[in-house]
């Protein structure tokens, strides 16, 4: 039965605004293909740490705050490290949620087979794929991997008519040059998109390395100043696309 499938989930969020429309509930799952420098829930590195808990206990939590959804337009997340490692259980859940009505949603690297997008495809309302930097070498130097599948899964799902939310963590120094930015806008523009959303890089993470033994490479860099912020969404302005700042 899908309500006894059990899914490797570290955290459970709820009240969340930046996740998705509305006020959403975004469940995270272990595990990921990816090292991002910047990684908000490094927690998620390792499988095999979270306590598996059934697709019933998450969505009956999930439930608990269908007021919120329904006055905002909100819904369920499923977030990482990368949810689609765990295509079978992403279906279940999601299959779950959609059953109660619930809007889905899914932040996915994209760093993932097709198989498991076309598996969970029908499932999901909204896809948030993250733009972390556009230069192939400075992509693995960032993340530990090339960003050409990236860039396939988000032709993929654009190609199957699903909606997909494009949004670029913003960190200072490493993604927010112009001809980093400037690439960026073609890319939207050249898949018939003209909106992004920007989220600022944050030091509230460095807590978490400490407490996992693990090194934080950008411990030394500041959140974006407001100017660097207006810097940037003018600079994708010029350039036809709307940038909006999320979180």
């Amino acid at each position: 039965m899908i309500a006894a499938v059990r899914l490797p989930v570290f955290d459970v969020q709820r009240c969340c605004v930046h996740d998705g429309p509305g006020i959403r509930t975004t469940v995270f799952l272990e595990g990921c293909p990816l090292r991002c420098a910047w990684c908000q829930n490094p927690e998620a590195f390792r499988e095999g740490r979270a306590a598996p808990r059934t697709v019933a206990e998450v969505v009956a939590e999930v439930l608990e705050d269908r007021a919120y959804y329904e006055v905002s337009g909100g819904g369920m997340t499923l977030s990482g490290g990368e949810p689609l490692l765990h295509a079978q259980a992403a279906v279940a859940l999601l299959r779950e949620a959609k059953s109660h009505g619930l809007h889905t949603a899914v932040q996915t690297s994209g760093v993932v087979p097709e198989s498991s997008l076309a598996a969970v495809i029908g499932l999901v309302d909204l896809f948030q794929v993250d733009l972390k930097h556009m230069s192939p070498e400075r992509h693995r130097e960032l993340t530990g991997a090339g960003n050409d599948r990236v860039h396939a899964s988000l032709a993929w799902l654009l190609a199957r008519g699903a909606a997909v939310e494009l949004r670029m963590p913003l960190v200072p120094g490493v993604n927010d040059d112009d001809a980093n930015l400037d690439a960026v806008a073609r890319l939207i523009a050249d898949h018939g998109l003209r909106e992004i959303g920007i989220v600022p890089y944050q030091r509230m993470y460095l807590a978490k390395y400490a407490a996992l033994g693990l090194e934080a490479r950008l411990r030394g860099v500041d959140p974006p100043s407001p100017a660097a912020l207006a810097r940037v969404t003018d600079r994708l302005a010029q350039r036809g696309i709307s940038a909006r700042i999320d979180g």
